[in-house]
This record gives C-alpha cells, structure tokens and sequence, in this order.
C-alpha cells in the first residue's frame, strides 16, 4: 500500500467515526480567524458611532454598544447642512453615472464584439489604446474646459460613461459566452439588431452587468478626484467622499460639525466618534444595494439560453 492510499484511508476512517477530519476543522479555524479580522473593524467602528459619550471617552475594546445606543453623532452630523447635500450629491452622482456607464459601455462592446463587421477591429484597438496611454491631466482639463464641464455636476458624469477596463470585460463576454445562436434565431425571426441587444442579449447577460454595475456604483460612490481636480471651492457640488475625506484630515471641517452639536444643548463629541459615525454614513447607502443585485450574480446566466 502506497503511502497516499494509507493517508486517503486514515482520512476517510476519521471522517466515517467522527463526522469530519482534522484537515476541515483546520481551515474552518483558519477561514473564521480571518473573517473576524475582516469584519470586527466594521463592527467597531459601527459600535464606537452609537455609543454615548461618557462611555466613548473610556475607550477600550468595544463588542457591543455601553450605555445603550447613543445617535448623538449621527445628529450632529446631519444638523450640518453640507453633510446632507453632499449626500444627495453623491446619489445622484452615483446613479447617473452607473446607469449610463453600464448602458454606453455595453452598447459598444456588442458592437465592438461583431469582428465580422468592417472596421471593429480598428475601433477596438483606439479603445483599448486609451487604456494605455493618455494626454494628461493638463490636456484632460483643457478638453473639459473647452467642453463647459469645468466646475459643473457633470464634470463627475459624462467623463466616466465609457469605461474601458468594463469595455474589454463586456467585450470578452459578448464575443464568447453568448451562443451565437440565439442572435441568429432572433435575427431569422424578424428581430434587428438592436432589437437582439436589447430583447435577447441583455437579459441573458444580468450577472454580468450586475456584477459590473455594482464595481461602477462602488467606484463613482468613492470618487472625490473629480471634484478636488475640476471642481474644488464648490461646496454646494461636494460629494459624500470628499465630505468625508475632509473629516479625517480637516481640523476646521471637524470644528464646524461640533459647533453644530453645541448649539443643539449637547456637548461637543469627541472628533473620532464623529469620524466613526462619518464613515458609517458613508458605508451604508453602496452597501444596501448589495442585496437587491447579489441574486443576479449567478442567476439569469442561461435565461433564455438553448437547453440541452
């Protein structure tokens, strides 16, 4: 007997008289050690953003909230006018964004997916081009001045609609995971070519652009580079990012929020809490799309597709 079979036998021995082996139990132990270090930084700050203050101030390790739950924070965050309207900012950013980006970046990369068609290969090789190379920011914000975006709310949309890292992604789906023959059963239906994209494509194609969606939601929601390079003194356009930013790295930011929980008769909170409750504000709302796209991810693949 070779020394692997004696080991497979040992193996299955175990697992037959207790119900599992050493080895799983290992990389249980390993995998929750780990998902404890991952999660328990969320959790503190989650904790230390409801905790009062005569307790915050303590310190210590915090699991749960002391004192009770405390939303002081939050309501000296939001009696701050700019917090709010950076808020709605960002929201609005984030959609438009995410909707036409998912929209113009898929339209092309089916187009682009068609090699067959005369010129697509040239097109393709001037987009992934941009991937590699570009002008600069001196020649980004020259084009965008000539264009009118300059310290404008689209100057933080339109630049982001084509995205080429999701272009090649798109591209590389439609040109190999999508039978061709359901293109061709819809074209001999009658069925255009657009009317293919949209009516036979698209909705075999959701895990795809749920996946790529929630990547763009995640990347406009945290972008502030837009408004510090092309934007900058106008407040009123500031998004929940650079809101943020400003919390943990600008003492007057901090001192306007905490003269605005003064003036509401409490006392004036401690800069890290006011830190903790920021961050939370700015984690939940990309976080509560999670649910409503994470059972796309893995359904609706072979919607529609030819069943064998």
């Amino acid at each position: 007997m070779t020394q692997q079979n004696h080991e497979q036998r040992i193996r299955v021995s175990m697992l037959q008289r207790f119900g599992f082996n050493f080895y799983d139990v290992f990389i249980f132990v390993l995998v929750t050690l780990f998902a404890l270090l991952c999660v328990y930084p969320m959790w503190y700050v989650l904790v230390a953003s409801v905790t009062p203050y005569s307790e915050f101030v303590k310190g210590g390790l915090m699991l749960v909230p002391k004192g009770g739950v405390d939303f002081q924070y939050y309501v000296a965050i939001f009696s701050t006018r700019s917090f709010l309207n950076s808020m709605w900012i960002s929201v609005a950013k984030t959609v438009l964004s995410t909707v036409s980006s998912v929209f113009v970046t898929a339209a092309m990369a089916y187009g682009v997916s068609k090699t067959h068609v005369k010129g697509m290969k040239l097109i393709n090789a001037l987009v992934v081009f941009n991937l590699f190379f570009s002008g600069g920011l001196i020649p980004q914000y020259m084009l965008y001045k000539d264009l009118g975006l300059i310290r404008t709310f689209w100057v933080m949309v339109l630049p982001g609609v084509l995205n080429i890292t999701y272009f090649i992604i798109m591209r590389n789906y439609y040109s190999y995971s999508i039978p061709k023959s359901l293109e061709e059963a819809a074209l001999l239906d009658g069925c255009t070519e657009m009317g293919t994209f949209f009516r036979v494509v698209t909705p075999i194609s959701r895990s795809m652009l749920a996946a790529i969606s929630l990547f763009i939601a995640v990347i406009n929601w945290n972008d502030y580079y837009s408004y510090m390079m092309f934007i900058g003194n106008k407040t009123n356009l500031q998004p929940f990012a650079w809101v943020l930013r400003r919390m943990l790295v600008d003492q007057t930011m901090m001192n306007q929020v905490r003269k605005g929980a003064m003036s509401l008769g409490s006392q004036p909170p401690p800069p890290m809490a006011l830190r903790m409750a920021t961050i939370i504000c700015a984690m939940v709302p990309i976080m509560c799309v999670y649910p409503f796209l994470q059972k796309y991810f893995t359904a609706g693949i072979t919607l529609g597709a030819v069943k064998e």
